[in-house]
């Protein structure tokens, strides 16, 4: 398995694996425009990474701007948000790839810390987020979320 960038090519592929995972249109619809912004190449557009495996995408994840919900977290001056992270087959090791590349893309661009927040509707998903020395830091009611977990990772 490799994990690389997103390639325009890979878009549908991408959203076949969103509603496993999300089913608000409004976010779907969110998703999708943060995937053309960062295919067009427009100024502060999300970054994403994909894994792949004999030419079938497993899974994505990408970083943006942190919103400012999660400022008060931040525990250095350059934090970014783990945005979104999802995979086609869990426990299989891909998502801890994915997020150990975006730690390593987002340490190589210049940030000092990656943060995450994962709302009550999401909590099979925290102890996935306890790993990769990702540390629960508090929580949240982000104002168009329900109540969740943030994490944090200095790097």
């Amino acid at each position: 398995m490799i994990v690389r960038e997103l390639k325009k090519e890979d878009k549908n592929a991408v959203e076949e694996i969103f509603p496993v995972y999300w089913t608000d249109p409004v976010f779907l619809k969110e998703l999708s425009d943060e995937l053309t912004s960062y295919l067009n190449e427009e100024k502060d557009s999300p970054k994403f990474f994909v894994s792949e495996e004999d030419s079938e995408i497993l899974g994505i994840v990408g970083y943006k701007k942190i919103p400012e919900y999660l400022k008060v977290f931040a525990k250095t001056d350059n934090p970014v948000e783990l945005y979104v992270i999802a995979v086609k087959h869990k426990r299989k090791g891909i998502g801890s790839k994915l997020k150990a590349k975006l730690v390593e893309a987002v340490k190589e661009t210049g940030f000092s810390e990656v943060l995450l927040f994962s709302p009550e509707s999401h909590k099979e998903s925290w102890s996935f987020h306890d790993t990769l020395d990702f540390k629960r830091v508090g929580e949240v009611t982000p104002p168009d979320d329900d109540l969740g977990h943030v994490w944090s990772k200095v790097l």
